[in-house]
């Protein structure tokens, strides 16, 4: 099979950074290695530049439901007889779905979390209503009607099976990935800790690096962090990142009895954040028990490749992230539990053990390399599912 030509729709605002459009841009620009030519549709793209094969499709609609129109019509102007449509699956997607079977293109769609997990949990009126009216209709009609569904967690496939009656065949598990040159082991974490600033540079460090939304639970974190303070002073806690979080989670630090053993750092330059990843000890990587099985977090995967354990909501279907000591599970979510969790890490001889083993689990199976080669395979077989018919 030669080079393919895809149309890559995708309803996310490129000019950010963002762990979505980190999965989105490793896997355009991986494919472009490969040597197919993608057209990524989106609603805007900032400054972003990418590869030769790849051509950036402007569709500038600010609400979904007009970019489900409007990316049809750029799909038509295009002219161009695409091998397949892979699509990030957003919600109220139909015509986009429509435009590829009527014109007999295979159909990926890729779902890369579940909304009816996180949306209940930040949404306003009007997304509430969108929900309702994707659940009712929508969703099932796309998943069904796709050739095949890749789902970032084995969950995301069971629930699709129970809730819609999705044939299994329909479904394909694939990880997010990480970039290894960039994430990697720290050589000396004190110069690395002065240079960001991080006192005392030989303290354990917890960090928690990312978006901050309700079911992150980083008041669990805190609250977790102060158990540990009240029994030793050679702990800090390390919050970086901004979201809807952000102003309730500083109230709670300016309330500790601990604020000067936590710092926070928000913005976190998205460009350091390997940096600061990198020199700590233990990530935090906790979600609300109704959201974990529905995502498998980047930052686990940056963690990972950076040879840092990061502890995470228990879900059985991570075992293999467990047994490669990428992940620690927590399965008691209250403050005691989580700090538990946390202070059985506190050596720095376990930690150093397990570093090693994470990094070359990593390499093997989590790199954006391997990730886009199952992405490839998956496009390249649902290409023969449709003209096997």
């Amino acid at each position: 099979m030669n080079f393919l030509k895809i149309a890559y729709i995708s309803y996310y605002d490129f000019s950010l950074d963002t762990a979505a459009t980190e999965h989105i841009i490793q896997t355009v620009e991986g494919l472009s290695r490969l040597g197919h030519k993608i057209w990524l549709f989106a609603p805007s793209f900032g400054r972003r530049e990418f590869s030769a094969n790849i051509q950036a499709v402007l569709v500038p609609r600010s609400n979904v439901l007009l970019f489900d129109s409007a990316v049809v019509r750029a799909l038509r102007k295009s002219e161009v007889e695409f091998d397949i449509v892979y699509l990030r699956d957003y919600m109220g997607a139909s015509r986009a779905v429509k435009y590829a079977v009527e014109n007999n293109f295979p159909l990926v769609i890729e779902h890369n979390g579940l909304m009816y997990a996180e949306t209940p949990l930040v949404s306003s009126m009007a997304q509430k209503i969108l929900l309702w009216l994707d659940d009712r209709s929508r969703l099932k009609r796309r998943l069904l009607k796709a050739d095949i569904n890749i789902v970032v967690t084995e969950e995301i496939g069971k629930f699709f099976v129970k809730k819609f009656g999705i044939a299994r065949e329909k479904l394909v598990h694939i990880p997010n990935g990480v970039d290894i040159a960039r994430f990697k082991p720290c050589d000396d974490k004190t110069a690395l800790r002065k240079k960001l600033g991080l006192n005392p540079p030989d303290a354990f460090w917890l960090g928690y690096i990312g978006s901050m939304y309700p079911w992150h639970i980083l008041d669990v974190v805190i609250s977790a962090f102060e158990q540990i303070a009240k029994r030793r002073n050679d702990v800090r806690l390390f919050i970086g990142g901004r979201g809807q979080e952000l102003e309730k989670i500083t109230a709670l630090i300016n309330r500790s009895d601990f604020k000067n053993y936590i710092y926070l750092k928000s913005p976190l330059p998205i460009e350091e954040s390997d940096l600061y990843i990198s020199s700590m000890d233990v990530n935090i990587a906790l979600m609300s028990p109704s959201v974990a099985p529905y995502c498998w977090q980047v930052k686990v995967n940056h963690s990972g490749a950076c040879g840092v354990p990061s502890v995470i909501t228990y879900d059985k279907q991570f075992k293999k992230l467990f047994d490669a000591g990428v992940a620690v599970p927590a399965k008691e979510l209250s403050p005691v539990g989580v700090a538990k969790t946390f202070e059985e890490l506190l050596d720095r001889k376990k930690l150093n053990e397990m570093s090693v083993k994470m990094r070359s689990f990593v390499e093997k199976n989590l790199s954006w390399e391997k990730i886009v080669e199952e992405v490839e395979k998956v496009i390249k077989s649902a290409i023969r599912r449709k003209k096997i018919g």
